[in-house]
């Protein structure tokens, strides 16, 4: 699939029913021994002022469950908060 295709798609998680972001607003990650995708890094919401930073919402390619004409579902952990995928970056996305 090229790039084309996929950058305009919404990626839903379907274990807490919302809407992630698009495709095109994710960084990609690849494996640089492989050259295959590892995962997707979306900005996620700012985090409180006196913290600094966004988090960063990283989204591991096996949990992409299906890739549709529009949407993109993934299956993101369930356990306790809803940004248990999230990973804190230092800066800014």
């Amino acid at each position: 699939m090229r790039w084309t295709h996929l950058a305009g798609k919404e990626i839903i998680d379907i274990t807490h029913a919302r809407r992630l972001g698009r495709v095109a607003d994710a960084d990609l990650v690849f494996d640089p021994a492989t050259g295959q995708v590892v995962e997707l890094r979306l900005a996620g919401p700012p985090r409180p002022f006196w913290r600094g930073g966004r988090r960063v919402l990283v989204i591991p390619w096996p949990a992409i469950r299906r890739i549709g004409e529009d949407l993109v579902l993934v299956e993101l952990p369930a356990a306790g908060d809803p940004e248990a995928g999230a990973r804190d970056q230092g800066g800014a996305h």
